[in-house]
C-alpha cells in the first residue's frame, strides 16, 4: 500500500525532525552509545562493540544516504533514523533502519522518522522503502504495521515493505521548505545548548 502525504500547518508539538550532515557524526555516536546493549542488538542484529559503533558511525555516507533525528530543545538526539540508499544507481529500493533513546520512547517518534523518510525516498525517486528486523523487536513490527506496512514474516530476518509514489512538484518544495526550517531550528537549539555548556562550566 502507498502512503500519502499531506501539507500540514506547523504544530508546536510536534518535535524537531531535521536531516543530519557530517558535522553531526560525534552526536549520533553519542546517541547510539547512550543505547542499552540490547538495543543496539535490535537495531543491528548482532552484538555490537563500541569499537563497531565508531567505524559505523565513520562510515557513514552522508551524501548518498540520508540521516534523520528528532531533537529536544537542549539539542540532544532522542531518535536517529538512518535512510540507506542501495550504490547502483538502478536502485529503487530505499532501507531504514531506527533508534529512539529508552527515555524518549511511547511518543510517535519512530513513526515520525519513518514518515519523514518515505518523503526523502520518495523525492529521491525510490519506489519502495523496506525495514529488516530481528522477530524479537516487536516495537518495530508494530510500528510498521502502524503506518500499514506489508508484512513479510521470517524466521531469522522478518521484513516490511512500504510501497512509495512518485515525487511531485509540491512534495519536493514541502520537503525543501521543511528542512529549512528544521535546519534553522536545529542551528539555533545547539548554539543555545553550547552557550549553557559554557555558563556551567566558567
Amino acid at each position: 500500500c502507498a502512503m500519502h502525504y499531506s501539507h500540514q500547518q506547523p504544530d508546536v508539538a510536534r518535535p524537531l525532525i531535521a536531516q543530519l550532515g557530517s558535522h553531526h557524526r560525534d552526536r549520533v555516536l553519542q546517541h547510539l552509545r547512550a543505547l542499552p546493549p540490547h538495543d543496539l542488538w535490535l537495531r543491528f542484529g548482532y552484538a555490537v562493540t563500541d569499537e563497531a559503533l565508531r567505524l559505523y558511525v565513520r562510515k557513514l555516507h552522508f551524501n548518498r544516504d540520508a540521516l534523520f533525528g528528532i531533537f529536544d530543545e537542549t539539542a540532544q538526539l532522542l531518535a536517529l533514523g538512518h535512510l540507506g540508499f542501495d550504490k547502483r544507481t538502478s536502485s529503487k529500493t530505499a532501507e531504514f533502519g531506527i533508534s529512539v533513546l529508552p527515555h524518549a520512547r511511547r511518543r510517535g517518534f519512530g513513526l515520525q522518522l519513518l514518515q519523514r523518510a518515505a518523503v526523502h525516498a520518495r523525492n529521491r525517486g525510490a519506489t519502495r522503502l523496506i525495514m529488516n528486523y530481528v522477530p524479537e523487536n516487536t516495537a518495530l513490527k508494530q510500528m510498521a504495521e502502524r503506518a500499514r506496512m506489508q508484512l513479510e514474516p521470517g524466521s531469522d530476518e522478518p521484513r516490511a515493505y512500504l510501497s512509495l509514489e512518485p515525487p511531485t512538484a509540491v512534495s519536493l518544495m514541502d520537503e525543501t521548505f521543511s528542512e529549512m526550517l528544521a535546519a534553522i531550528d536545529l542551528g539555533f537549539r545547539v548554539a543555545n545548548a553550547d552557550a549553557q555548556r559554557r555558563l556551567t562550566s566558567a
